[in-house]
């Protein structure tokens, strides 16, 4: 019986382990999508000139997970942009996004709709380039860290079922 407990405890710490690895995939997986919609924006704004909420329900259709809500939140805001400037319909679109995948969006949100597409795209570059730098550092991170957390969390556990015995 004791055995069973210890083999147990040590599953549940290599899960524990696992899991935080999938944490990190799906920040890293998130910061791609990011990415992505960034450099469609960035086209969409210079070879088109699409308008705004043309370019959000787009990129809602388009855009998967996460990233489509945000894109059909923003896209939602901008029909009733006479209500709310659109700084606050940004805001309230970036609520739906984790804090650190959020941040390099920020500055992007008071320039929507207030300056021309040549200004747009290049703030959406700039935007784009520190979301791949988050991007590669989530990357990076999980290839780093990803086994020795699952096998750290595992050990740890491991040795909690000996004191245990």
């Amino acid at each position: 019986m004791r055995l069973i407990g210890a083999a147990l405890v040590t599953a549940a710490g290599a899960l524990a382990g696992l899991l935080d690895v999938q944490r990190m995939r799906e920040r890293a997986q998130l910061l791609e999508e990011l990415v992505r919609m960034l450099d469609m924006i960035e086209y969409e704004l210079s070879r088109f000139r699409t308008p705004l909420p043309e370019l959000f329900g787009k990129l809602a259709g388009q855009m998967e997970g996460r990233t489509g809500l945000f894109c059909g939140e923003v896209a939602r805001g901008l029909e009733r942009l006479g209500e709310r400037d659109m700084a606050g319909l940004w805001r309230d679109a970036l609520a739906l996004l984790p804090r650190e995948a959020a941040a390099p969006l920020v500055p992007l949100g008071p320039l929507l709709g207030r300056y021309g597409a040549e200004e747009l795209v290049r703030a959406a570059a700039g935007c784009g380039q520190a979301m791949e730098r988050e991007r590669d550092r989530a990357w990076r991170q999980l290839r780093e860290r990803g086994r020795v957390t699952v096998g750290l969390s595992a050990a740890g556990a491991a040795a909690l079922a000996v004191l245990l015995l």
